[in-house]
């Protein structure tokens, strides 16, 4: 059985303030519009300038929060850099694609080539971090985080002696977010944060954000919480049974559970699956979202982590983020269920 990772230290830039110091979602940042382009810190306080031009959102977003995160574990190196990401470095994407069709082939700039991979930031954070260990890129769409999660599990079995840095990062394009609306992801009505999460439209807020954490096997004073399980299904006819059997497997039932993290976002097509959960398998929980506050990516759940890890430091779960009435005495032990578009279901189980 593989053991629990412990997190040390954890960095965010999302649509929401969460670089500031002390900042833990008691107000909250409205906006009408979608998508939602991330909150921009000062960069220039963990990367030189002359750095800081020739690199792209993702790489920014990814390195910045590092810097966090390490920071706050008290750390100056790590062992190995695993991330996941579901569209990579998008702007660069879009506009290698928009140069080739236009210079037909011939006389491209190979730097938007060159910076388009989905490994990119991974590959900054080695850089600047002068890591030469393991590198790893996960892209497996809403599950991108999940499966960087899970290897970090399996690695740091294998390694118990190392630190690994992990996260998630997903950048806005200029392009793609107009084919998502010909799709019909977007919302339109009601289209701001925080969502309203009782109004029954279609469509989801898309957003970016780069939330990165300091694991390893071994405890420390500094510790904020382990991550004791994960699991990933694509498709799930009945998603109270695969929680249920997935908190079996791993020796904890609903009742020794403090609270419950869901991914409601405001999409009436799919946000019906966590009012199931709310009224039947999590019934006497407090329940709390997250993505009517950061909007919607493939690597969100990551913020997801962020909070749960906050909510054991402040023990305290903030009212913009509530999603009933019960309240808890201690906040030692919580679940995090997402999905996206009916897809991609996931769970982690984390404790303080």
């Amino acid at each position: 059985m593989i053991k629990p990772i412990y997190i040390h230290g954890s960095g965010c830039i999302s649509i929401q303030p969460t670089f500031e110091a002390g900042y833990f979602f008691d107000a909250l940042t409205s906006y009408a519009q979608n998508p939602v382009p991330a909150l921009d810190p000062d960069y220039k306080a963990f990367i030189p300038a002359l750095q800081l031009r020739r690199m792209n959102k993702s790489m920014r977003m990814a390195l910045f929060a590092s810097r966090l995160a390490m920071q706050e574990a008290g750390i100056t190196s790590i062992d190995a850099v695993i991330t996941g990401s579901g569209l990579g470095c998008l702007r660069d994407s879009e506009r290698f694609v928009e140069h080739l069709r236009a210079e037909e082939g011939s006389s491209l700039n190979p730097t938007p080539f060159i910076q388009s991979t989905h490994n990119m930031a991974a590959a900054a954070l080695a850089l600047s971090l002068g890591c030469k260990g393991y590198n790893m890129t996960y892209v497996n769409n809403a599950n991108s985080f999940e499966s960087a999660l899970l290897d970090s599990l399996i690695y740091l079995a294998e390694h118990p002696t190392e630190t690994v840095l992990l996260g998630g990062v997903d950048e806005l394009g200029e392009r793609t977010p107009q084919f998502w609306d010909i799709a019909g992801y977007l919302k339109h009505e009601g289209a701001e944060i925080p969502t309203p999460l009782d109004d029954r439209t279609p469509g989801e807020i898309a957003a970016e954000g780069a939330i990165f954490f300091i694991a390893s096997q071994q405890q420390s004073y500094q510790t904020l919480g382990k991550v004791l399980a994960v699991e990933t299904r694509l498709e799930v006819d009945n998603p109270p049974a695969f929680i249920a059997e997935f908190l079996q497997r791993n020796g904890v039932s609903t009742d020794a559970l403090d609270a419950v993290m869901l991914g409601c976002n405001g999409d009436a097509r799919y946000d019906g699956i966590y009012r199931t959960l709310g009224d039947t398998l999590f019934a006497d929980l407090p329940q709390v979202a997250f993505k009517h506050t950061l909007g919607e990516y493939d690597t969100v759940v990551a913020a997801a982590l962020f909070l749960v890890l906050g909510i054991f430091q402040h023990q305290h779960i903030p009212q913009t983020l509530l999603l009933n009435e019960v309240s808890s005495r201690t906040l030692q032990r919580i679940l995090i269920y997402t999905q996206r578009r009916g897809q991609n279901h996931s769970v982690i189980l984390v404790e303080k």
